[in-house]
């Protein structure tokens, strides 16, 4: 993952100074809220436990968790700016329903990115992001027997993956503020491949 950070940051030296004379640079914070969506692969877990079980198992899937990204960014020129953020979902679950007998599990992510907006047009408020990310994922797993619930499992996994996504600036104020809607698909979620969230979000630059 380090030569990732290394060319991100050798090409965004090689972007300030070839641009540097044509706007004033800006510095920003912003925050994202907004929605990740997951595939927890609920239907093959149902499958695997009733094939073990050799009952008929029902299930229960979310579909989305709320998604929270804080973040700094710089304008390099007129077309590129580099951020890194910090981001963080509530947990997504997946309830299993055998007889009167139920389990569960649940993911829960935390990570940083860092990554490349690009703007095609400075008269358009479209744009486009390309980065890399860096994510934990926090995992639990419960059985409840009897109505009483016992933890049976928890476990971490942590790893890099690609990010990318494409947004709108809805106008930007002189000091570079303004509010953006957006899309970003972040791949190999705790360098495990499948484990992929796709982020609707709503944004603003302070």
């Amino acid at each position: 993952m380090r030569f990732i950070y290394i060319f991100l940051f050798t090409f965004s030296l090689f972007v300030k100074g070839v641009n540097a004379e044509s706007i004033e640079q800006k510095s920003y914070f912003g925050v994202d809220v907004g929605y990740a969506y997951v595939d927890l692969g609920a239907d093959k877990t149902a499958q695997t436990l009733a094939n073990l079980s050799g009952s008929t198992v029902t299930y229960v899937e979310e579909q989305a968790s709320g998604y929270l990204r804080i973040y700094y960014g710089h304008q390099l020129n007129k077309n590129f700016d580099i951020q890194g953020g910090y981001f963080n979902t509530a947990p997504i679950t997946a309830t299993y329903t055998i007889g009167a007998n139920s389990a569960s599990e649940s993911l829960e992510t935390s990570g940083f990115d860092a990554s490349f907006k690009f703007r095609p047009s400075v008269e358009n408020g479209l744009y486009g992001k390309l980065g890399t990310h860096y994510s934990e994922i926090t995992g639990k797993a419960t059985i409840t027997i009897g109505g009483t619930t016992y933890n049976i499992a928890s476990a971490k996994a942590e790893g890099s993956g690609l990010m990318y996504g494409l947004g709108y600036d809805f106008g930007r104020n002189e000091d570079g503020s303004g509010w953006k809607v957006g899309y970003d698909f972040y791949d190999s979620i705790g360098g495990i491949s499948g484990i992929n969230y796709g982020l609707f979000y709503v944004g603003y630059n302070f």
